[in-house]
């Protein structure tokens, strides 16, 4: 889509300075590729230099940078947050494109079920007995929601994302492609050599405005419910295990594993490739960085690295500390290598 500078500059309202706010911009590039009819942005003044380079039409940058060299061309738009500026103009550039609300003749819906208004069903989508899908909402190809599911307004499930039975989603959650939600639990208890499974009778509540990547997988609860919060933003290839709870606006990254009934409270980060033990508890506002594993409960507002996880200042005192004792040991060789000959000297036949 295209539109002007002064057009986008008015949807955010926002100023224009120099170059030429009728230009059209028809995309939007990062500074370090954005040509003419491109907007880009910039968010502080460690950017400069790009700007200074970049043929972009329009660069919006933070209020106090409305000083900054750019060529003649290009049009600037200070703004109290560029990066969310700059959001809203790519929504405004590349628009998703409108769905036609329906059932596909080729989707297979019980007659039980029930379909909001508003909503889309594609093809190859299956939709069990008794489930209730709310308004507006899409449910890409290949799609499977089991009995007894239930979908608020406004979710979006991507291309062959699997809803177990018993499965609640509230508003506006949005699921990307493959991941599955509901699945057993991985529950067995040890007796006479074998491995006997501990029925997982659970279900799984996804609250509203959760988003979850592609290929995650969300186990049932055993007994109860395993609990997404509200506002909870999930990556690809996570998982998350039985009876867990996760707060609300957490932020959990690609490749996190997390174990049965541990709770991760409001506004905790999980960086990339941790692994967190079950039955323990990671406190508001936590961050566990990327491939540390803990094994203990984390305090609210901690910063944790390592295995097993310890508080980040400390990690790096130690990690210095190591370094050092590293440096002394070639001299220390050198003195051990001695001894024998200091020996032989100073108390001969020793």
């Amino acid at each position: 889509m295209s539109m002007t500078v002064q057009e986008l500059a008015c949807a955010c309202g926002l100023e224009t300075i120099g170059g030429d706010p009728s230009a059209a911009i028809r995309s939007a590039a990062n500074i370090d590729e954005a040509g003419p009819q491109q907007l880009s942005f910039i968010c502080g003044e460690q950017y400069a230099a790009k700007a200074a380079a970049s043929t972009a039409s329009a660069l919006i940058v933070p209020k106090g940078m409305t000083t900054v060299s750019v060529p003649e061309a290009t049009c600037l738009l200070p703004s109290a947050d560029p990066e969310i500026d700059f959001m809203k103009c790519l929504e405004l550039l590349y628009p998703t494109k409108p769905v036609v609300a329906g059932i596909s003749a080729r989707a297979n819906v019980d007659p039980s079920a029930q379909i909001g208004a508003g909503s889309f069903i594609d093809a190859g989508v299956t939709v069990g007995r008794g489930a209730r899908i709310g308004r507006h909402c899409i449910l890409w190809a290949g799609c499977h929601v089991g009995e007894e599911v239930e979908l608020g307004d406004g979710c979006t499930l991507h291309p062959n994302v699997v809803l177990y039975h018993g499965t609640t989603l509230r508003d506006n959650v949005v699921i990307h492609a493959g991941s599955v939600i509901g699945s057993d639990g991985f529950g067995y208890k040890h007796r006479k050599g074998v491995h006997v499974k501990f029925p997982q009778v659970g279900t799984v509540l996804i609250e509203r405005d959760v988003e979850i990547g592609a290929n995650t997988c969300i186990d049932r609860a055993a007994l109860g419910r395993t609990v997404i919060g509200a506002g909870t933003k999930i990556d690809n290839h996570v998982h998350i295990a039985h009876n867990v709870r996760i707060g609300k606006g957490v932020l959990i990254c690609g490749q996190a594993g997390i174990g049965g009934s541990t709770v991760i409270e409001d506004y905790a980060v999980l960086a990339s490739q941790c692994g967190v033990a079950d039955h323990v508890r990671v406190g508001r506002g936590a961050k566990v960085l990327a491939q540390a594993g803990v094994i203990g409960d984390v305090k609210s507002g901690a910063e944790v690295v390592g295995f097993p996880a310890t508080d980040r200042k400390q990690a790096m005192r130690e990690m210095v500390t190591m370094r050092r004792m590293a440096e002394l040991y070639k001299p220390l060789k050198v003195l051990v290598n001695l001894l024998p000959k200091l020996t032989e000297r100073f108390h001969p036949g020793r």
